[in-house]
């Protein structure tokens, strides 16, 4: 990873220091996880239930994509989805905001990390 592309993923807000340290300050490997970013469904199944109104699946999708943005780093995502885990855990479906946010910091996460 050279300097512009970590430069670019803090200014994204993500914790490229602390994870790299999980990662050994392995950047290749670390590099390979972010671009499984592209890849994971947990954001699509999230969305899907949501739209449906199933809320244990909308738990399942949003605990699965918190787990994996947490490993990489991807703090805006991720601390945005704590509080609306902890909704859904309780089977309250009351998070139109907070799915439009987490809908606009997706799509950004992805085109960064599609850019690398």
């Amino acid at each position: 990873m050279d300097a512009d592309q970590k430069k670019m993923l803090e200014e994204k807000g993500f914790d490229v220091d602390g994870t790299m340290k999980r990662f050994l300050n392995n950047e290749t490997l670390y590099l390979k996880c972010l671009r499984k970013f592209l890849d994971d469904s947990s954001f699509d199944k999230l969305k899907a239930a949501y739209m449906s109104g199933n809320c244990k699946e909308a738990f399942e999708g949003a605990h699965t994509m918190k787990g994996f943005v947490s490993n990489l780093g991807i703090n805006e995502i991720y601390h945005l989805l704590i509080p609306m885990v902890e909704k859904l855990r309780v089977q309250d479906m009351n998070l139109d905001a907070e799915m439009k946010q987490l809908e606009t910091l997706y799509q950004e996460t992805y085109k960064v990390i599609e850019e690398l």
